[in-house]
C-alpha cells in the first residue's frame, strides 16, 4: 500500500453494534442479582437520607412488582437529579467525576443499566428530587437501531412520585420470554423476597421498607450465644490509604444456635450481605498447609452446625472493599481481603476446637446428660452489632462443668440371639435396654 493510499483510507472500526453489547452486558448475570442490583440503587438513595436515629432508615420504602407483563421498582428515597441522569446515571461504567454516595454498594456503574436490558425490551425511568423531575423512555429495538449511544428524554408523568414526593419509578415493560416465564412464577418471586430478605437484612433492621407485591419483608438476623466465661471473640483491623479512603474490617467468631443452613461465614461489604453461611474454602473450610499437608481447617460438617463468623467491610470509598462486580463473592485477589482471611483463620481455629470439645462431651455422656451441651443451650443468644472492641473468644474448657456425676460410654458387642432372649425374658424394648439393666443388676449384686 502506498504513502497517497493510506491517506484517503477511513481508520478501521472497531466499534462494537449496540445488539452486541447488550447481549454481551446481560449474559452473565442471573436474573436474581438484576433485581438486586436495582434495591441497592434504592439503598444507595436511603443512605443519602439517613438520619442519625437508631433507625436511621425509618421512612424510606421500595415497593417491587414482578409479574409476567412487567417489572416495576419504586421507591421514595429521595431521587436523582437531571445533571446525574445526563452525565453519569445511564452510562456504561461510572465516570472518574460521578457523585459518590458514601458508603456506597451500587459503585459499579453497570447494575441499573445490565438490568433494564436483562429484564425487557422497553423501559421507562422517572426520577424526582424536591428540586426537579426527569423521565426516560426507552424502545431497545428502535434504539439499537439508531446511530449514537445516548437515551431520550420523555415527559415526566409519574403518579407516585413528584417533587413533593422525591423518589424514583422503574418500570419494565415487553420482558424477554425468559424472563416472563420466571416472573410469572410463585418460586421466583418467593426466592426474590429470600435474597432481599438475606441480602439487605441490616437495611430492614434499620428501618428500610421493601415490599414485594405487596409481600412486606422482615429482616433476618444472625445470633451469637453469650455466657459467664462465654463470649465470642471480635477484631477490628483498619486499612490505610495514602491516596482513599481507609476500610475498616470487623471480624467476629462465636458459637449460635445448632442450625446447619445458618453455620458457617457471613460476609458484609458497606452493610450489603456478599456470602451468607459460606463453607467453603474461600472462607477457609477445608484448608490444608500446602507444604506439610496438615489440616488447618476441617471441612464443614454438622458437627460445626453452631459454628458463626461475621466479617464486614466498611468503607466510603467503595471500590476498595474486596467484592466482585456482581456483589455475589469476595475478590479473592484483594490485599485487604487476603490480610483479614489470615486473621479469620486465626480467630477460627478455637471456636473449632470447642466445637470439638462439645461433640466429644456429647459423645461420650449422651446429649442428655452432657455438662458442656447443657451450658451452651442456656446461653443467651445477641446481635453482633453490640460486640464492639477486640476481645478473645472465650469457652469453658471441657470438664469444667459438672452436671452430675461424670459419665463415660460403654460399647461392647454379643450374638443377636444372646442380646434377644435377654430383652424377652427382661421385658425390655432394645439392646441398650439390656445393656444398661445387665450393669445395674450386676453393680447391685456387687454393692450387697
Amino acid at each position: 500500500m502506498t504513502e497517497a493510499d493510506s491517506k484517503v483510507r477511513d481508520n478501521i472500526s472497531a466499534e462494537p453494534t449496540k445488539a452486541f453489547f447488550v447481549d454481551m452486558l446481560v449474559r452473565d448475570i442471573p436474573l436474581e442479582q438484576a433485581v438486586l442490583d436495582l434495591v441497592d440503587n434504592c439503598v444507595d438513595g436511603a443512605k443519602r437520607l439517613a438520619t442519625q436515629a437508631e433507625r436511621p432508615y425509618e421512612g424510606c420504602s421500595v415497593e417491587i412488582t414482578i409479574d409476567q407483563t412487567q417489572f416495576r421498582i419504586l421507591d421514595n428515597c429521595g431521587g436523582f437529579d437531571v445533571e446525574t441522569a445526563r452525565e453519569y446515571a445511564f452510562r456504561f461504567g461510572r465516570p472518574s467525576g460521578a457523585k459518590a454516595t458514601s458508603h456506597s454498594i451500587g459503585q459499579f456503574g453497570v447494575g441499573m443499566k445490565r438490568a433494564l436490558f436483562k429484564f425487557g425490551r422497553h423501559f421507562n425511568v422517572q426520577s424526582a428530587t424536591p428540586d426537579e423531575s426527569w423521565a426516560v423512555d426507552v424502545n431497545v429495538e428502535e434504539w439499537e437501531a439508531e446511530q449514537g449511544w445516548s437515551f431520550p428524554w420523555a415527559e415526566f408523568n409519574s403518579e407516585k412520585i413528584s417533587t413533593e414526593k422525591p423518589g424514583t419509578d422503574i418500570k419494565v415493560t415487553n420482558l424477554r420470554p425468559e424472563v416472563s416465564l420466571k416472573f410469572g412464577t410463585a418460586w421466583f418471586v418467593n426466592s426474590i423476597i429470600g435474597l432481599i430478605k438475606s441480602k439487605h437484612r441490616q437495611f430492614i433492621s434499620d428501618g428500610l421498607q421493601i415490599a414485594v407485591n405487596e409481600t412486606r419483608i422482615d429482616a433476618t438476623n444472625i445470633y451469637l450465644l453469650v455466657g459467664e466465661g462465654f463470649a465470642p471473640g471480635t477484631d477490628i483491623i483498619t486499612f490505610e490509604s495514602e491516596d482513599s479512603a481507609p476500610v475498616v474490617a470487623k471480624i467476629i467468631v462465636g458459637v449460635g444456635p445448632s442450625t446447619p443452613k445458618e453455620a458457617g461465614w457471613n460476609v458484609i461489604c458497606n452493610g450489603r450481605v456478599i456470602l451468607e453461611a459460606d463453607r467453603r474454602n474461600v472462607t477457609g473450610w477445608g484448608l490444608l498447609e500446602e507444604e506439610a499437608g496438615r489440616t488447618l481447617i476441617p471441612s464443614f460438617h454438622n458437627q460445626f452446625a453452631r459454628f458463626r463468623g461475621i466479617v464486614s467491610f466498611d468503607s466510603d470509598d467503595s471500590s476498595r472493599i474486596p467484592w466482585n462486580t456482581t456483589k455475589t463473592d469476595v475478590d479473592q485477589d484483594s490485599i485487604v481481603w487476603r490480610q483479614t482471611f489470615q486473621r479469620m483463620l486465626e480467630m477460627m481455629r478455637p471456636v473449632i476446637d470447642f466445637l470439638n470439645d462439645l461433640d466429644a462431651d456429647i459423645d461420650e455422656n449422651t446429649r442428655e446428660k452432657s455438662a458442656l451441651l447443657d451450658f451452651v443451650t442456656n446461653a443467651s443468644p445477641r446481635r453482633p452489632e453490640s460486640f464492639l472492641v477486640n476481645t478473645t473468644f472465650t469457652a469453658p474448657a471441657r470438664g469444667s462443668i459438672v452436671k452430675g456425676p461424670k459419665m463415660i460410654k460403654i460399647q461392647y458387642s454379643r450374638t443377636v440371639d444372646d442380646v434377644d432372649f435377654l430383652q424377652d425374658a427382661l421385658g425390655l424394648g432394645s439392646a441398650k435396654a439390656v445393656g444398661e439393666a445387665c450393669f445395674d443388676m450386676i453393680l447391685k449384686r456387687q454393692r450387697d
